[in-house]
């Protein structure tokens, strides 16, 4: 927490002492951690991507917002003695260590993927939470308007940038949901053929939407079937769709 809190300092009072020392040892914790969890997983026998890590592989304006609040926290409680500074901490390594980890986690495994959308959540972290911690000090009346515009306007250009990826990730996991709120327990009849699908995954990284869906029926299911169905998903999607299907007969 102290190299953040002191960085937020150094940009609001515009003192390149602060912001030098902070980035140094910022940057020797960041590199510490990428080499001992990258050492780790490369030798570890297993590769396998756990929920926890698929939670950090796609950040989006709701982590933004995550890292302004504790931000805020870890500047008013270094800001109030009376506040127990280790809550702000806490609220911070949450929001930092387990992102970076995963970036290990991917370079270990020569998986760049993985590192790639978890480095932009702990990128995104990191400046949400010098910038709101520098507004915060600001606010509290620890440096002018005049001198602490200069590095609020740079980081604030920072996290605009940085912002574009994971607004465009947010509208993704609204279509997604959207994806998911139509389709799942999605019931379609043809004849005397019932199916049901689950979905089971939603890719939206190629032009055309992927769709893993497992299908329930009570009888077995053809070709046409397949196409048939797949016809009635695009119809009610409005859009075309690329269906990956698997599928569970239960004959009675």
């Amino acid at each position: 927490m102290s190299p953040i809190i002191s960085l937020s300092m150094g940009v609001v009072r515009g003192e390149s002492f602060f912001i030098t020392n902070s980035l140094k040892t910022l940057a020797f914790g960041i590199f510490t951690a990428l080499l001992f969890s990258s050492l780790y997983t490369y030798f570890m026998p297993l590769n396998v991507l756990t929920e926890e890590m698929r939670g950090r592989l796609n950040p989006n304006v709701l982590d933004l917002m995550v890292a302004i609040i504790s931000g805020i926290a870890g500047a008013y409680a270094n800001a109030k003695s009376e506040i127990a500074k280790s809550l702000a901490g806490v609220a911070i390594a949450v929001a930092l260590v387990p992102p970076l980890s995963v970036v290990g986690i991917g370079l270990g495994w020569g998986n760049f993927d993985v590192s790639y959308g978890a480095f932009l959540l702990f990128f995104t972290n990191l400046i949400g939470i010098t910038l709101a911690a520098a507004i915060t000090f600001l606010i509290l009346g620890y440096a002018p308007i005049h001198r602490a515009k200069k590095g609020i306007v740079y980081t604030s250009i920072i996290l605009a940038i940085v912002s574009i990826p994971l607004i465009i990730s947010f509208n993704k996991a609204i279509t997604q949901n959207n994806i998911f709120a139509k389709l799942n327990n999605y019931v379609y009849t043809e004849n005397e053929k019932i199916i049901t699908i689950h979905i089971l995954d939603v890719d939206l990284s190629k032009k055309i939407p992927e769709i893993f869906v497992q299908t329930n029926s009570n009888e077995m299911l053809d070709t046409r079937d397949l196409k048939l169905l797949k016809s009635d998903i695009e119809k009610t999607l409005n859009k075309s769709v690329i269906l990956n299907i698997s599928t569970n007969t239960k004959v009675q």
